[in-house]
């Protein structure tokens, strides 16, 4: 019998007649003994050709790339809140210098900062539990955006503390039953420091409903040489806040006359009322810059940073992530990606507290400096090569899936293997009822 002509046989049966292949394994698995060893070989050169074509796929789908801020308006985005059904609040620097307007669902742009003296800063937008955004226009001073609301209608909160002035840097909410807690890190002149403020109540676009009995404490006493810039709730009546320090005896190597600052990591215990809140506890880092401290789905912290990254349990337990970044933000899956400079080469994903490098096609082609996520869709704003505004847009929906072509080839590579896996074990069987 001539093996070649029968091995061509049966593949032609297999390639010609897709419907007839589960037929085609079968009588050919039941042909003699050194025709199942053509055949498991030819198994085995499919399960290693078929991953190799799979890994060529590896890199991140679903990404582009353009050379403008927004569509709404061009600018350089220097902050940027997105909302549901692509809305979002943004901080624009533009010809015209800094600019606040809000796009809402339908595609009309409200410009909500005219009114404010110094736009550029402004250093935080925070996105409340209704989707309004909270900012600091002017010292002593809170502004509730109610974004969702028809003309973006505002609440301003004065924050009135024994004729003491103080800029807000930073606002963090954290929910008690039915009502909230804000603390807030503020520059107090002479150095930096964190307030309480509460109790406020539920809706928040009447002032004397909401905050008619939310009071301001003072501040937290002197916590040393920390400059605070970033807070956020990890439990009831625990807090994080970020800041950066002066190394006692270290020199920077580039700069041997001037001393080196690291981040630092502080718990911080504030529930209400008047008593000032409290730093209990500081972890330092070695080098680097936190940039971005992300509220996790299950109530943990991620802390990203130019260095490394630092997950913080609810527990108060943190664990060092060696992926440094420059920019990160959480998708609508609890997902966290973090982006690194221009000119890198993957981004990181991380998942359920595993991070994954994906690569890239194509280096990074921007400076980011901030991002956001939107209906499913990473967001990427920063500046192109030559100082222009750019985006970088990564459909975090479309990794793995089956319309991306590493999709497609793992579907086709799992459906082809479990034909003939099940084709061989249903010959197997076959044969061994037939020997009893």
């Amino acid at each position: 019998m001539n093996l070649g002509s029968l091995f061509n046989k049966r593949f032609h049966v297999l390639v010609s007649h897709p419907a007839s292949m589960a037929k085609g394994w079968r009588s050919f698995l039941e042909e003699e003994s050194e025709h199942q060893w053509v055949a498991i070989t030819g198994f085995f050169v499919f399960i290693i050709l078929g991953a190799l074509v799979i890994q060529g796929t590896s890199t991140l789908p679903g990404v582009s790339y353009s050379s403008n801020g927004l569509d709404a308006i061009d600018g350089r985005v220097l902050d940027i809140v997105y909302g549901d059904s692509d809305t979002y609040t943004a901080l624009i620097l533009g010809d015209e210098g800094g600019m606040i307007f809000h796009y809402d669902d339908a595609g009309i742009i409200n410009d909500i900062g005219t009114d404010y003296e110094d736009v550029l800063g402004m250093t935080f937008m925070t996105e409340l539990h209704d989707g309004s955004i909270v900012v600091s226009p002017s010292n002593n001073t809170l502004e509730v955006i109610h974004v969702n609301n028809e003309n973006s209608q505002r609440t301003i909160i004065p924050l009135v503390s024994n004729q003491e002035t103080f800029d807000v840097l930073d606002v963090a909410e954290q929910r008690n039953g039915d009502s909230y807690r804000w603390l807030m890190v503020t520059d107090e002149n002479d150095s930096t420091s964190l307030r309480g403020f509460g109790t406020i109540n539920s809706p928040l676009e009447s002032t004397q409903e909401a905050f008619g009995s939310a009071s301001l404490t003072a501040a937290m006493v002197n916590s040393g040489n920390i400059a605070w810039n970033m807070v956020e709730s990890l439990d009831d009546g625990t807090w994080i806040a970020i800041g950066s320090m002066t190394n006692a005896f270290g020199i920077d190597e580039d700069s041997p006359a001037s001393p080196t600052r690291h981040p630092v990591i502080g718990f911080i215990s504030w529930t209400e009322g008047p008593t000032s809140p409290m730093l209990t506890s500081i972890e330092e880092l070695d080098k680097g810059e936190i940039h971005s401290l992300i509220r996790l789905d299950n109530g943990s912290l991620l802390a990203a940073g130019t260095d490394s990254a630092v997950h913080i349990a609810k527990d108060r337990a943190t664990t060092t992530i060696d992926f440094s970044s420059v920019s990160a933000a959480l998708d609508d899956d609890g997902v966290v990606w973090m982006i690194g400079n221009q000119g890198s080469t993957s981004v990181v994903r991380m998942v359920d507290g595993v991070a994954e490098k994906m690569p890239l096609a194509q280096p990074l082609p921007l400076d980011v400096e901030t991002s956001d996520v939107s209906n499913g869709v990473l967001y990427a704003h920063g500046t192109s090569a030559n100082g222009e505004p750019a985006t970088y847009s990564i459909d975090t929906l479309a990794s793995g899936s089956i319309e991306s072509g590493r999709g497609f080839l793992n579907f086709m590579f799992v459906t082809a293997s479990s034909i003939v896996m099940g084709v061989m074990i249903w010959t197997a069987f076959k044969r061994m009822r037939q020997n009893q």
